[in-house]
């Protein structure tokens, strides 16, 4: 089988191509086709010449996922099914806002090797990392289909009314985060690469404030994460005290929240961006009025967020998300004490497109 030409790392394409025989600035136009036309075939590279594409396409394919399944639930979330070229599968999901963002969140791993026991993604255990082309896979095919659903939205709206307004049509994709499945800093090479990819401007072009990766706190790998590449961090933090963290999440005994917050405070100090902290409420486990207090003195120093997500039920997990009156008691406190907060309203719960439900 022949190599993905998606996997090969944007900075290195130039010297793959010359060592083909094709001129430097082929790369550029190469890229282009790949990211922003999302063509399938080299003979779509018009502006190549015969022979430049012919030698592509003996020595490259143009990896691209399979959608095998489309699932939109009813708040107008959509969960994607992609089958991998060895038969393995993983989940995206296209989150739409009432402000005109529409997130996609992208996995990084077939399944997850981290255990955490409020995931569904967990339960899978660990399959393999995505390759480079893989990750961008998921964000190519997906544009596709935005695409095409604003085209048939602008002809619709074109016939019947013959007055036209961009506002009203289906926003393409503005932000991108890596929470999908798996822990996108143990494959930490192919994320880099991809996320390079998407911040290029002859590919996707996405600003630097629109892309997001997210952590259960690899302490060691987003502090090299974030002096090499300026995109924002979510840490999974979900407790406040470590025997509960613990519990939820094996790696805090790797990286205690000590060691977490020490970090936070130094990226804080030097980073444009502010950390985004995702709480998952559980309750009766990290949802008491003392957790709420120790979050606010965890946070001291550290130019947060934080985002408030009720636990997202899946069967074979007993957990319960918290009471309605809870989280509007911690969203009162956090924000009176100073601290960016967001209730996450759980999206795609009826097709397990939620916070911790992704599994294929």
């Amino acid at each position: 089988m022949k190599p993905s030409i998606t996997d090969i790392p944007i900075e290195r394409l130039a010297a793959s191509v010359t060592a083909l025989g094709l001129k430097k600035y082929a790369a550029s136009q190469i890229i282009t086709w790949l990211y922003k036309e999302r063509v399938t075939s080299f003979e779509a590279m018009t502006n190549l010449s015969r022979d430049a594409r012919r030698i592509l396409s003996e020595n490259y394919s143009i990896g691209g996922l399979l959608i095998e399944k489309v699932q939109r639930a009813s708040d107008g979330t959509k969960k994607f099914l992609f089958v991998l070229c060895d038969g393995k599968k993983v989940e995206s999901v296209l989150i739409p806002s009432p402000d005109k963002r529409l997130t996609l969140c992208i996995s990084t791993q077939v399944g997850c090797a981290m255990g955490c026991a409020f995931c569904r993604t967990a339960k899978m255990g660990f399959e393999r990392d995505l390759t480079q082309g893989e990750i961008l896979g998921q964000v190519i095919e997906v544009q596709k289909i935005v695409k095409d659903e604003r085209r048939e939205t602008r002809d619709a709206k074109a016939v019947s009314s013959r007055i036209l307004r961009s506002s009203s049509l289906i926003p393409c994709i503005t932000n991108i985060v890596l929470m999908g499945m798996g822990e996108p800093l143990v494959n930490y090479d192919a994320v880099v690469n991809a996320i390079k990819v998407m911040l290029d401007e002859r590919a996707f072009n996405f600003s630097k404030r629109r892309v997001t990766v997210s952590t259960s706190g690899l302490v060691s790998q987003a502090d090299k994460f974030s002096r090499q590449l300026d995109v924002k961090l979510a840490i999974s933090l979900n407790a406040t005290t470590d025997d509960v963290r613990n519990k939820l999440m094996p790696v805090n005994r790797r990286f205690p929240i000590a060691l977490i917050m020490k970090f936070c405070r130094e990226y804080s100090k030097r980073s444009r961006h502010r950390v985004t902290f995702e709480y998952v409420m559980i309750k009766g486990l990290n949802d008491s009025t003392e957790d709420m207090n120790r979050l606010v003195k965890l946070l001291t120093g550290i130019r947060a967020k934080v985002n408030l997500i009720p636990f997202n039920p899946f069967t074979g997990c007993d957990f319960k998300g918290p009471q309605e009156i809870t989280l509007k008691k911690w969203y009162k406190y956090l924000t009176e004490k100073g601290i960016q907060t967001n209730i996450r309203v759980s999206r795609g719960q009826d097709i397990l497109a939620a916070c911790g439900q992704l599994a294929s």
